[in-house]
């Protein structure tokens, strides 16, 4: 392969200066706070606490919870009249429980949004933030509104699987964003930062980043149409290798084009075999970067990728073959949500050559 040795050096005075990487901090709080969010919007899924709040944004006309019994039971039976759920016999105790992870899921995204309005304002008044990561901060505004109208449409549709796997992969975009941005800004001020050429190692990490994030969106559509349930053996099918054409795209989905979003034996196949793909490009993409000069942090989330990409593996067939538990499913997402953070990481760093390094402070004046 070409090596692209072309480098270029960024010197102290294009670096950011030291007041305004402290926002720096700021993205690297929300990001941490949209891991949580998304983690905790695994346990609404897991518990089947989605549609215990039938209405978005309000509640009963209200940002608040039900205050009194006659609240309460108001609540109760529009959920029990409005969802496949309310068929199941839940007390109104089992409701509230429900009712409170949901309502958890909303106060964190809410608390999310107001976080990052703060950032936002705070990066267009600033000229130098603004010209750095603007752009940046934009596209993660668009991610925020589609992200907030696709949470209502999953409540709205009753967590159809296409939604529900719109929804936590416009999720993983909105991390993956937030995260490139809190990078760029987190390099402190009066450094040389070489930039590498190597653009080929580059692609691969960007390829790795792709592939493991259609296998989210996958996870997600598998999760949303319960695809999970069955054929629960490895690394067969049932007898099979690979399940017949007809089975795969089956003429029972009218047009041909729902098998994608609704055939669960085509959107199992996919999910389990796209994984071993996505992992080849990781480990591809290891192996290259601890071959070349580059960050330690760059080393560092090169080596955690490989790790996570074999630990997730594992959680998933082991997942598949115990049909789907509620603490292996969340240990899968935390895995995910981690690999995909390191390769975020590591394809914005072999962008680099060698470490950020402070520039020696002048001698003193005898």
């Amino acid at each position: 392969m070409p090596t692209f040795e072309k480098t270029e050096t960024i010197r102290a005075s294009e670096a950011a200066p030291k007041g305004e990487v402290r926002i720096a901090g700021w993205l690297l709080f929300l990001t941490l706070l949209v891991f949580v969010l998304i983690l905790w919007g695994g346990v609404v899924r897991l518990s089947g606490s989605g549609l215990s709040i039938p209405d978005w944004p309000l509640i009963n006309g209200s940002l608040l919870p039900p205050m009194s019994d006659a609240e309460w039971q108001a609540v109760f039976t529009k959920f029990q009249a409005s969802s496949e759920l309310g068929l199941v016999p839940l007390s109104l105790e089992e409701f509230k429980t429900l009712f409170w992870i949901e309502y958890a899921h909303r106060f964190l995204a809410a608390l999310v949004g107001i976080v990052f309005l703060a950032v936002f304002v705070r990066g267009f008044k600033n000229i130098f933030l603004r010209r750095q990561v603007g752009a940046h901060l934009i596209f993660a505004a668009m991610l925020l509104i589609g992200q907030a109208l696709l949470g209502g449409l999953v409540v709205k549709q009753e967590l159809k699987g296409e939604l529900v796997a719109a929804h936590l992969g416009t999720a993983f975009w909105f991390f993956g964003v937030l995260l490139w941005t809190t990078l760029k800004l987190s390099r402190m001020a009066g450094a040389i930062i070489e930039r590498s050429g190597r653009r080929w190692l580059i692609l691969l990490a960007w390829a790795a980043t792709f592939l493991v994030f259609v296998q989210v969106v996958s996870g997600g559509l598998a999760a949303g149409s319960r695809a999970g349930l069955v054929f629960n053996t490895f690394p067969k099918m049932g007898d099979f290798w690979i399940p017949p054409g007809n089975v795969l795209w089956s003429p029972v989905y009218q047009p041909g084009w729902n098998n994608l979003f609704q055939n669960q034996i085509l959107i199992q196949f996919f999910h389990r075999w796209w994984a071993f793909i996505a992992a080849g490009f990781v480990i591809w993409a290891h192996i290259m970067a601890l071959k070349v000069s580059t960050t330690p942090r760059a080393r560092l989330a090169a080596r955690g990728a490989a790790v996570f990409v074999f630990l997730q593996i594992i959680l998933g067939i082991g997942n598949l073959m115990m049909k789907a538990p509620l603490g292996m499913s969340l240990a899968h997402l935390v895995t995910g949500l981690s690999l995909f953070a390191l390769l975020v990481i590591l394809t914005y760093e072999l962008r680099f050559r060698y470490e950020t390094q402070t520039l020696p402070r002048e001698a003193p004046v005898p």
